[in-house]
């Protein structure tokens, strides 16, 4: 009667998990339509979430969020919620937002986030996976950001988010790709921003359009040359 969670920003960012997930021999515990999921205690899985099995057994929950401004008191209700619905781990899930290769202050992680997350009741200790421990181990909280520290390049946008991680990988396994997303932005007969979307859509677009924007993130963890680079970049970023 325990359970993990994961806090995503959006549907894109739950996409990606479901692939990668299914890709690492997780069960996706979606099912047939109109028919509910129940978790360990018995209450419909709902409000976009998406459940699992882990190859251990273990329940998981992936829950996207409209952006981040939830991330914090969603977390921390899980926590206070603890005592009756047993959280084995908690991962927060976001885009760094920061501009790749610029000269940082400061890099987030999880124990900035300890102060307003973890209950006044409670106590904690940061591991060396940088974690949050509660109750002696029990309940771990982790913070997953999505980024990619690859040089500026043609195809890439600059912002660390998910889109970047993605363009990065794609531009790795396939380096000619980046370029024709390059020459087909920079050609576009109005004047556009160069946003992270446009440079992900483009690459679904002119490669994964049959799959359509949710399945794009989805699939990616179905090609053999695309998951040697996403997983080089998730090593390197701690996820």
């Amino acid at each position: 009667m325990r359970e993990s969670v994961v806090l995503c920003e959006g549907y894109w960012d739950r996409a990606f998990w479901a692939g990668w997930l299914l890709h690492m021999g997780c069960q996706s515990l979606k099912p047939p339509p109109g028919k509910p999921v129940f978790d360990p205690w018995g209450k419909v899985v709902k409000g976009g979430a998406y459940a699992y099995l882990s190859k251990s057994g273990g329940f998981l929950r992936v829950v996207p969020l409209e952006g981040k401004g939830d991330l914090v008191s969603v977390a921390q209700g899980l926590l206070t919620e603890r005592a009756t619905r047993p959280l084995a781990r908690l991962v927060l899930n976001r885009d760094s937002d920061k501009v790749a290769h610029a000269v940082q202050t400061h890099a987030t992680n999880i124990t900035d986030y300890a102060a307003n997350i973890v209950p006044s009741d409670g106590s904690f200790v940061a591991n060396t996976d940088d974690e949050l421990e509660l109750d002696n181990g029990a309940t771990k909280v982790a913070l997953i950001r999505w980024e990619a520290n690859d040089p500026t390049a043609p195809g890439l946008p600059d912002q660390q988010t998910l889109e970047r991680l993605v363009c990065a990988s794609l531009c790795a396994a396939y380096p000619e790709r980046g370029r024709c997303v390059q020459a087909w932005l920079d050609a576009r007969c109005e004047p556009q921003l160069f946003t992270v979307k446009a440079f992900a859509w483009s690459y679904m677009a002119g490669w994964h359009a049959e799959r359509g924007c949710d399945d794009f993130y989805r699939c990616l963890w179905e090609d053999a040359l695309v998951v040697q680079e996403l997983e080089a970049r998730l090593r390197a970023s701690g996820a």
